[in-house]
């Protein structure tokens, strides 16, 4: 990513990626650009949040993967928050947690916002608008920040929500490839 490109394209922030959760074994991973990304949209001027793909299936990982975001996120300054993306492993839906429960789901989001939280950061649920609807019970959440993919010209999530993915194929000068927008 050619930040500099992205800044001057009007692109006021990012929400970098900072690790995942493997869908199959488990294993907790850092995200290989995390640190390039933060520090190049940082040095661009651009405000930056984070979020860790989880794929936790209990309190323990979820503290493990806000744990890591927390360590990643040391020494840069955050403007948005640190989120945790709860989704589908895949479109085959076959990944450790996609099957869990919505207690249980709610119960790991919970875990994750409380420890990042306690570090004294901003925190919030990244999810799409069926997955807030049906796999989470948003009612508990929203205390915390959240940011629902809804991929519209105008959402009609109903609940309260701070930010808004409205598309998974915008185009960025400075990015090749597909990007998300907000």
């Amino acid at each position: 990513i050619d930040w500099k490109k992205v800044k001057e394209a009007g692109i006021d922030f990012a929400i970098i990626r900072v690790g995942y959760r493997g869908y199959g074994t488990g294993k907790l991973v850092q995200d290989p650009l995390a640190v390039t990304n933060l520090k190049g949209a940082t040095a661009a001027g651009i405000k930056i949040g984070v979020y860790v793909f989880s794929q936790a299936i209990n309190l323990e990982e979820a503290v493990e993967e806000a744990s890591m975001a927390l360590e990643m996120v040391k020494g840069y300054k955050l403007d948005y928050p640190i989120f945790i993306d709860s989704e589908y492993s895949t479109s085959a839906k076959d990944g450790r947690a996609d099957h869990i429960s919505t207690a249980q789901r709610t119960a790991i989001c919970e875990a994750f916002c409380k420890t990042v939280a306690n570090s004294g950061y901003r925190t919030g649920i990244y999810a799409s608008k069926s997955w807030f609807m049906y796999q989470l019970n948003v009612a508990q959440l929203e205390k915390y920040h959240i940011w629902v993919a809804h991929y519209t010209t105008a959402t009609d999530y109903a609940r309260r929500y701070d930010m808004w993915q409205y598309t998974a194929t915008a185009s960025v000068p400075g990015i090749s490839g597909d990007v998300d927008m907000n």
